[in-house]
C-alpha cells in the first residue's frame, strides 16, 4: 500500500465545533486531523453529488417528488451499511 501524501493545514473552528469533532474522532479511534480530513472527504462528495444532479436536471427535466423519494430511499438503504473508515489510530 502507497503512503498517502498530506498537506499541513492550520484551521480555526468554533470552540464547540472543535469540541464535537475531538470527541467523535477519540470515539471513533482516530486522530483529529484523520475525522476532519474525512470530514471533509464526505462533504466534497456531497457537493460533487448535488451538482451531479442540478447537471442532470439541466438536461432532463426537474426530478419528480416520487422519484426524489426514491433516490432518498435508496440513499438511506446504502448509508445504513456504510461503516466509518477508520484513520490512523492515536498512540
Amino acid at each position: 500500500m502507497r503512503p498517502m501524501a498530506v498537506v499541513k493545514r492550520s484551521v480555526s473552528l468554533d470552540v464547540e465545533v472543535a469540541a464535537a469533532a475531538e470527541a467523535a474522532a477519540a470515539e471513533d479511534g482516530v486522530s483529529f486531523s484523520a475525522w476532519l480530513s474525512e470530514a471533509a472527504e464526505r462533504r466534497l462528495r456531497v457537493r460533487e453529488g448535488l451538482q451531479g444532479v442540478a447537471e442532470w436536471e439541466a438536461e432532463a427535466g426537474v426530478l419528480t417528488p416520487e422519484e426524489r423519494a426514491a433516490g432518498e430511499a435508496l440513499l438511506d438503504r446504502l448509508l445504513q451499511g456504510a461503516q466509518p473508515r477508520r484513520g490512523r489510530r492515536r498512540t
